[in-house]
């Protein structure tokens, strides 16, 4: 049996939370991402629940970029988790890419039916979430 392939675009989250709409990259991407801005302070979670067809195991990419790297600037301002129902993956989002990129999330086991997802925001400055796949 073939995997299911779940993808959640971050605008067509149900709650934004504290993330806020941005276009600045449409003309790129082809659609608007969620920015955590903050000035400093982490921002309240977007969440949302995704229906998963079928359980099993489920490889997470997120497409997000690390806004400072084309500058080699050190540290990365906007990183973020993704939490499932509740738990944070391992892996740190917006740290890897100074472009646009599929940022992996390790492997999850999930039950068919209704399961919550969450973006959460680290830093207060300027996280970014295309899409989680």
């Amino acid at each position: 049996m073939a995997a299911a392939t779940l993808l959640v675009e971050a605008e067509s989250f149900a709650e934004h939370g504290g993330w806020k709409l941005d276009t600045q990259f449409i003309q790129i991407m082809g659609s608007p991402y969620l920015l955590a801005h903050g000035l400093g302070r982490p921002v309240e979670d977007a969440t949302t629940t995704v229906s998963v067809p079928r359980e099993g195991a489920y490889r997470v990419f997120v497409r997000t970029k690390n806004w400072v790297g084309p500058w080699n600037a050190p540290g990365a301002p906007g990183r973020f988790q993704v939490l499932i129902n509740g738990a944070p993956l391992p892996e740190t989002f917006g740290t890897r890419f100074a472009d646009w990129m599929w940022h992996p999330g390790g492997t999850v086991r999930l039950p068919a039916g209704s399961t919550r997802l969450a973006l959460r925001d680290l830093t207060g400055f300027d996280g970014r979430c295309d899409a989680v796949l």
